[in-house]
């Protein structure tokens, strides 16, 4: 490896003392035994130094295709709804799902309209919007972070004929499973106040499911689409792995990050992945097998299984019901007989309907939390490298170097992961190899059927931690609550979450007794091949269609 150049300008801060320093970081610690290695090894690492740092002070390249037209989608009308009720009694935040509202739409509309035209879609908080303050749930980043490019998905729905009509509350750093740790406050559950609505995309589950906006799109590294979805009684999908660009959203780790639609029903989850899918030429998470987005699939409009039986929608497919995923930690038995009498109803749509083992799924959680602690870790510590893509200087900046004022703001989970991932690279090897096991293993199943189905969550949606609870019993709130979910954002495949009936909580989580007439959502995933989001709409396409999940009554039958 060449280097470019050994000059070094005065007053250059390397030293002999750096390069000994810098040993002693390697590994158990290494040190020079030669004086002229290093003063040769100094020399060489001050042009270093002086090379990156003229660098540096160039202006960062933004790439022309995020720069927002702020002529044709002027931002409009910020403001910032507090929780509560106002002096007028009226409530503009109820929920606690609104991070900021605006508005963001097309000036300069043709008569041809977009697929979104008129549809309101709200953000979770990490996703970029230019000249609007993004807060990733945290006031850990001082002063706030205001970019100043638009994510590649807010452009694809401006330009589709969709207004923006804010962004979502999310949890801080979107690192909980619980809706009780962003700095806007905590969201409460629109079937239950005081209860989850599941993390990190808190406010977007919120905020479809209360009527507030008709569609979000959410971000997902561990389950954080689909359990607020299931939670708020919402169709979520976790698209296969690259399909939506993550291009200006805020990072927790390369392989693990995912965008997609938050909405009531199928056809607009269709309708919306329809819109921000496809290769964006900026984010190397899309691999071999992604589509440009004139090739995406028009999801929304194939949602019947081409020359299907009315009466038998799904005939021909075959589900199969994963075994180990109903034998995981904390499942709430309730919930697994609800989810298993769901997906025996593919039957009478035509399915046949079998159970299925993935051995290894038993240990996926285990493989996926190991990964996502050395490989996100070093994001969390503000180390990401290694990809072509759009980098976030200007948050970095904010963020790093970490201070213990900024550490100290930090929920349990975040400073949890840095610990985990420090400790991991310092004494253990990694297990990259077993997460493309659990892969195969899951692409074995998918050879023989269409989808698999599972218990999205493990349970419904609890209560919120008493303020004075500790690091401990916070974390302890999702434990367990997602082993379904986080597998799949370290294997790739396309999940989709379906509400599919309701449960109360059990009687350990009353409040009140009066919690046993609650009806809390409860939800059913489907996990797909790779590319088979077609697939995965159209059989969440035909149940939805057949059955009220509210009181699993038979529309169809109720029909005739």
């Amino acid at each position: 490896m060449s280097v470019v150049s050994l000059a070094v300008k005065e007053g250059n801060p390397v030293t002999e003392d750096t390069v000994r320093r810098l040993g002693q970081k390697i590994s158990t610690g290494m040190e020079f035994k030669n004086n002229q290695d290093v003063k040769d090894y100094t020399a060489i690492l001050a042009a270093f130094h002086d090379s990156v740092e003229s660098i540096l002070a160039m202006e960062d390249y933004i790439p022309p295709s995020l720069k927002p037209d702020l002529e044709r989608f002027p931002r409009e009308n910020i403001s910032y709804p507090k929780k509560g009720t106002d002096f007028y009694g009226s409530q503009e935040n109820p929920l606690g799902g609104w991070a900021c509202k605006f508005t963001i739409e097309d000036k300069k509309k043709t008569s041809n309209k977009g697929l979104l035209e008129g549809k309101t879609v709200v953000l979770k908080d990490c996703v970029s919007v230019a000249g609007v303050p993004c807060t990733l749930g945290t006031d850990a980043i001082s002063p706030p972070w205001v970019p100043f490019v638009d994510a590649t998905v807010v452009t694809r729905v401006l330009e589709a004929g969709g207004i923006i009509a804010g962004k979502a509350s999310t949890e801080s750093m979107c690192q909980s499973a619980s809706s009780f740790t962003s700095v806007t406050g905590p969201v409460d559950n629109p079937y239950a106040p005081g209860r989850t609505t599941g993390g990190s995309s808190s406010g977007c589950g919120a905020l479809v499911a209360d009527g507030s906006c008709d569609m979000a799109i959410g971000a997902d590294q561990g389950g954080s689409i689909r359990m607020p979805s299931a939670f708020c009684g919402l169709v979520g999908i976790k698209p296969t792995f690259g399909l939506v660009p993550y291009t200006a959203i805020g990072s927790n780790e390369w392989q693990h990050d995912y965008a997609g639609p938050m909405c009531k029903n199928v056809h607009d989850a269709a309708l919306l992945l329809q819109v921000i899918a496809g290769v964006d030429g900026l984010d190397d998470r899309a691999g071999a097998g992604c589509p440009f987005p004139a090739d995406v699939p028009p999801y929304s409009s194939l949602l019947s299984v081409p020359g299907a039986d009315p009466a038998l929608p799904l005939q021909g497919k075959r589900v199969g019901i994963l075994k180990e995923a109903f034998e995981m930690p904390v499942l709430d038995p309730r919930v697994a007989e609800k989810v298993k009498e769901a997906a025996a109803l593919f039957k009478e749509l035509g399915a046949v309907v079998e159970e299925v083992s993935v051995p290894l799924h038993a240990i996926a959680p285990t493989i996926w939390m190991a990964t996502n602690r050395y490989a996100g870790g070093k994001t969390r510590l503000g180390q990401a490298s290694g990809h072509r893509q759009y980098y976030q200087n200007d948050l970095h900046d904010l963020l790093f170097p970490l201070t213990q004022e900024k550490w100290e703001k930090f929920i349990p989970a975040t400073i949890n992961s840095q610990l985990n991932s420090l400790y991991g690279w310092e004494t253990m090897s990694g297990a990259m190899n077993k997460l493309m096991e659990i892969q195969h293993a899951y692409n074995a199943a998918l050879d023989n059927y269409d989808c698999l189905i599972l218990p999205t969550v493990a349970f419904v949606a609890n209560t919120h931690p008493a303020p004075s609870a500790t690091a401990l019993q916070k974390i302890q709130k999702s434990v367990g609550q997602g082993l379904n979910c986080c597998t799949f954002n370290g294997t790739g495949h396309p999940a989709l979450t379906l509400p599919i009936g309701t449960l109360p909580p059990a009687p350990a989580d009353w409040v009140t007794e009066k919690d046993a007439e609650l009806k809390l959502p409860v939800g059913m995933q489907i996990v797909g091949r790779w590319w088979g989001e077609t697939g995965l709409f159209q059989i969440a396409s035909a149940w939805e269609g057949r059955f009220d999940w509210k009181s699993r009554v038979d529309r169809w039958m109720a029909s005739i």
